[in-house]
């Protein structure tokens, strides 16, 4: 295929998909990239001390996933998971509270930046370890499979995870 040929194919199913939900993602997208550039101040002025890595540049990633899921389903994410969790519906005061780490945070002001935490918007936990969340959302999988749920366990991950072992082990099958 060309690239001319893979463009059509791209429009075609971007035809197929209505306004609102466009717009939507559209604004998610925005949400994320103003919230990390907000943050970015933050860290440069010192106002947030905590070890911040940005989402900036993968909106559309984290928005594009989770405008399938539902609110039930499960995110795992890694030390870069401000824009899973506001992709996924999760409150921005809660998440700059968390980046300040105030107990008002999402996670309560323990998990900061790189460890984020929200049950309730289907962001069970996110790991700053490669490839750490990998065997998580399997398991995850495989519990809501056991008992015959129709949830979806996603896991979010860098190219570097793809060279560790549990990402391998993860995929194995018995």
């Amino acid at each position: 295929m060309n690239e001319k040929m893979v463009f059509s194919l791209n429009m075609d199913v971007a035809m197929n998909i209505p306004a609102e939900i466009l717009r939507t993602m559209y604004m998610t997208m925005l949400r994320i990239r103003k919230f990390e550039e907000r943050a970015a101040e933050r860290v440069s002025n010192k106002e947030i001390i905590c070890p911040c890595h940005l989402y900036i540049g993968e909106e559309a990633v984290a928005t594009g996933v989770c405008s399938a899921l539902r609110k039930e389903d499960y995110v795992f994410s890694t030390h870069r998971s401000h824009g899973h969790y506001i992709a996924k519906g999760g409150d921005i005061k809660a998440l700059m509270a968390e980046l300040y780490c105030r107990a008002t945070g999402c996670s309560k002001g323990r998990g900061g930046s790189m460890h984020l935490a929200s049950p309730a918007v289907g962001l069970p936990g996110s790991s700053a370890i490669v490839a750490g969340t990998i065997p998580l959302a399997v398991g995850a999988a495989l519990a809501f499979s056991v008992q015959k749920r129709d949830n979806v366990s996603v896991a979010f991950f860098g190219d570097g995870a793809a060279n560790e072992g549990t990402f391998y082990e993860s995929l194995r099958k018995n």
